[in-house]
């Protein structure tokens, strides 16, 4: 009698710790299928609209616009540079770009015009710091006053006005707003050491939104 009790609590304890495994085994299973079994997670949706403006800099050119060091992913300040060693008193330009894209913006969000003058000399009270936005077109001006203030002699690192433009909403990835290849066009003037104007070329690099 005793040897059949021992047998029966024998097989009680056995199916008991069967159940036990088997319960562990479903909360394991369960626990891997809550944290992804180490599946590779799925990717993010690819980005369609832009959210910033990229630009690089001309190879090449005597006047050329570059981008300055204070630009944000949405915010492109451009500086015009000129050939170190000429001799100016003022610069005066047209740009224009795919107003579909991007808007001319003041350089500094303190400043009274759509450009800022670099190395000239405007003196007080009026100053000869004129622009105007119109659809696509910039139109600016920076000018020192008379003939009395002697003309700047142009540095490698010094800039003679800078502009900015601003990334608009709802652009698609890869939307070029200008290349360097294909400038928008531009009409531009240098007022020399004498006071004389001449033409000049402005030289871009490419400008795309992504």
């Amino acid at each position: 009698m005793t040897t059949r009790n021992s047998m029966n609590s024998r097989k009680a304890m056995t199916t008991m710790t069967r159940i036990k495994w088997t319960f562990s085994g479903i909360a394991l299973a369960s626990l891997v299928a809550c944290s992804g079994g180490g599946s590779t997670p799925s990717a993010p949706p690819a980005k369609t609209i832009a959210d910033r403006l990229d630009y690089a800099n001309p190879t090449s050119g005597t006047y050329m616009l570059v981008k300055d060091a204070t630009s944000t992913p949405t915010h492109l300040v451009l500086n015009l540079m000129g050939p170190a060693g000429t001799q100016g008193s003022g610069v005066g330009f047209f740009l224009t770009a795919d107003n579909a894209k991007v808007a001319w913006s003041k350089v500094s969000s303190g400043d009274t015009e759509f450009v800022k003058n670099g190395v000239f000399t405007l003196g007080s009270g009026v100053q000869l710091l004129k622009s105007k936005v119109t659809g696509d077109q910039l139109q600016a001006g920076v000018f020192q006053k008379g003939t009395t203030v002697p003309a700047v002699t142009f540095t490698a690192a010094g800039v003679l006005a800078s502009v900015a433009l601003d990334l608009k909403g709802n652009v698609p990835v890869g939307s070029i707003v200008w290349s360097s290849t294909q400038a928008p066009s531009t009409k531009a003037v240098l007022n020399q050491g004498s006071g004389v104007p001449v033409p000049i070329a402005i030289n871009y690099g490419t400008l795309t939104a992504n």
